[in-house]
């Protein structure tokens, strides 16, 4: 699998920022659980809750290649944390927040891969349109007729 672009990893990190309040190991795992269902309402319709399933549970095994403690680790039934919980306990902030982010950016990555990034990233930015995105391969500099 190619690396992840920058801009979702970023994007991956506000979206968990957005909702994340203090910060604690346990607002983590929850903010984990908030935006996996808001994904997931949004996304199984259209992909198959078998195919998000599929997705989800492939970022989490992705991650743990960064993050051995997400090993035996997976989003539950309903995106349950539980298990995802009991890994990240005994951890430094900073750790569990990477490993939430890794998660998430290996999530929409597979997305794209999956659906296609106008789609795929169009569908995610519906659900969170406040939180702002700059796309794969986009300039910051404007375009000159």
């Amino acid at each position: 699998m190619t690396q992840i672009p920058g801009s979702l990893v970023d994007f991956a990190r506000q979206l968990l920022s957005h909702d994340l309040g203090n910060g604690s190991i346990n607002d983590v795992a929850s903010a984990m659980e908030r935006w996996c269902r808001a994904l997931h309402s949004r996304l199984a319709p259209v992909i198959g809750s078998a195919a998000f399933d599929a997705l989800i549970g492939r970022a989490v095994k992705l991650a743990a290649r960064n993050f051995a403690f997400l090993n035996d680790s997976s989003m539950g039934a309903n995106c349950s944390a539980d298990e995802l919980r009991q890994a990240l306990e005994g951890r430094e902030q900073e750790e569990v927040t990477n490993a939430a982010v890794a998660i998430l950016a290996n999530f929409l990555w597979l997305l794209v891969i999956f659906i296609g990034e106008n789609l795929g990233l169009r569908m995610v930015h519906e659900i969170w349109p406040d939180v702002p995105f700059k796309a794969p391969g986009s300039s910051t500099e404007e375009v000159q007729p």
